[in-house]
């Protein structure tokens, strides 16, 4: 049993700069077409008194989810990567395991192009804030102790009200989403292990019921473009708080009856265990503090690889750390089973941006490879980030394209007698767009003529008598 607010919003013409590259409209991932099943007891199925009792089980649930989404939505294999919990993932608190899993499915859809989109921003949530989690403890208290299963709460109040009273005026901005509730029956009054595992489950991939509101709230970005097309848009976040490569302040609420004391939505011979999880969108407006705290031992702004004169050629930044030990590389054939092949020694705690790199040169022209990062803190944690693939082109072809992806739109065609090439720049609906273009003998470079969208575009290179040399690849955003 499941419920979410939702609110239509005014959408301005304005759109927030959410990257240090450029200007992009971010969008969340398409909805599902039918809520996913699981293989019981190896991912559980929630039957009556089933619930999550291994992070093994999390991990073969969430793995599973991915596929199916994959499958259901077109998307490439494997594109949503593989979920990996640290070793010491069931010691976090239950608000810093939801803060985790919830920055783990948004960021495994980073730069993933769903049906109708360009490609998805991606951005984690900034951190569980304390306020936050009060007002969601208390709502769930009250269901529980009022024996109801609704978003209105103590004196009639909204998740909105509840929310906007949770900070001063100016303190926070108005979103089209601010609570998801969830509850489970089972035979005992303890509280599940991993309850809020299995509410954010559920949340996401088994909310076809109230047209994926849930789902929405997890992983909105700056606005919801599946509810209409602009301007119809729900508010998301403004990304005006803290560092621009994450957004968001996430609070969770548990609570559990005796057996037979929440009829509002379990029988008499079971316990009700309720979870309220409330969103909020903080403004970066002078006075307003916040007491926040982050699972995440790092900010990772952008990891991205491709190929250069035959290397997979890697490159991360972050824009804070906190007591980070490394990185260690981590490389994949199948995107599956991966292995460590290096390590980057982080920089302690800092709060500046930082960028690091790897080339890795055991690898076969003509191949794909995949890479992940996986942090490591000196006190042991570890934060695994999204898979990126990288096809290893021949060190000597004749023409290819630098960077590539391009943070901006800006991009070098490294070709001979590149004077006499003519370059034009389209996108994946076929339609031409402007570039300004400055070439000599060896290279040629490109600048689109306006900005441009996080996404896949095509690169037209013509001869002098406009003959079609070649159509090459270009991605724009991390």
């Amino acid at each position: 049993m499941t419920k979410t607010v939702l609110v239509r919003l005014r959408y301005g013409a304005l759109l927030a700069f959410l990257t240090v590259f450029s200007s992009t409209y971010a969008q969340s991932p398409t909805n599902l077409t039918s809520n996913i099943a699981l293989i019981a007891p190896a991912q559980t199925d929630f039957a009556p008194s089933a619930f999550f009792s291994s992070t093994s089980q999390i991990v073969a649930a969430f793995n599973a989810a991915r596929r199916a989404e994959e499958t259901q939505l077109g998307l490439p294999a494997n594109s949503l990567g593989n979920l990996s919990l640290p070793a010491n993932y069931a010691t976090f608190s239950p608000n810093d395991r939801a803060l985790f899993l919830i920055n783990q499915e948004r960021i495994a859809r980073s730069g993933v192009t769903y049906p109708g989109t360009t490609a998805v921003l991606g951005l984690p949530m900034e951190a569980v804030e304390s306020a936050l989690v009060t007002t969601a403890q208390n709502h769930a208290a009250f269901l529980v102790a009022s024996n109801t299963f609704s978003h209105t709460g103590a004196g009639g109040s909204t998740s909105f009200d509840r929310v906007n009273a949770t900070y001063p005026a100016g303190c926070q901005t108005g979103m089209g989403y601010a609570e998801n509730i969830y509850v489970a029956c089972s035979s005992s009054a303890t509280t599940p292990t991993f309850l809020v595992e299995q509410a954010i489950f559920n949340w996401l991939y088994r909310d076809s019921a109230t047209g994926w509101g849930h789902r929405k709230a997890m992983l909105i970005q700056n606005n919801d473009i599946y509810v209409a097309p602009p301007p119809n848009t729900l508010r998301g976040y403004v990304n005006d708080h803290g560092s621009a490569s994450s957004e968001g302040f996430l609070g969770i609420g548990i609570a559990s009856t005796p057996v037979g004391a929440y009829s509002a939505s379990c029988s008499g011979s079971f316990a009700g265990h309720v979870v309220v999880m409330n969103i909020a969108d903080p403004t970066a407006n002078a006075g307003c503090t916040f007491a926040a705290t982050d699972a995440l031992p790092v900010h990772l702004l952008y990891f991205s690889g491709v190929s250069r004169e035959g290397k997979a050629v890697l490159g991360w930044s972050t824009t804070w750390e906190d007591n980070n030990l490394g990185f260690d590389i981590l490389k994949s054939r199948d995107a599956q089973a991966f292995e460590k092949i290096g390590f980057v020694k982080g920089n302690g705690t800092v709060s500046e941006t930082r960028a690091y790199g790897w080339a890795d040169d055991e690898v076969t022209p003509g191949e794909t490879y995949y890479y992940r990062l996986q942090q490591s803190d000196v006190n042991g944690r570890t934060e695994l980030s999204k898979i990126v693939a990288v096809q290893i082109e021949s060190a000597n072809r004749d023409r290819y394209l630098f960077p590539n992806p391009s943070a901006d739109g800006r991009f070098t065609l490294v070709a001979s007698g590149s004077d006499h090439l003519t370059v034009k720049l389209l996108n994946t609906a076929g339609m031409e767009l402007s570039v300004r273009t400055s070439a000599n003998t060896a290279s040629m470079d490109v600048v689109p003529g306006q900005p441009l969208p996080p996404g896949l575009y095509w690169v037209k290179v013509q001869e002098g008598n406009g003959r079609v040399q070649n159509v090459l690849r270009l991605l724009i955003g991390h």
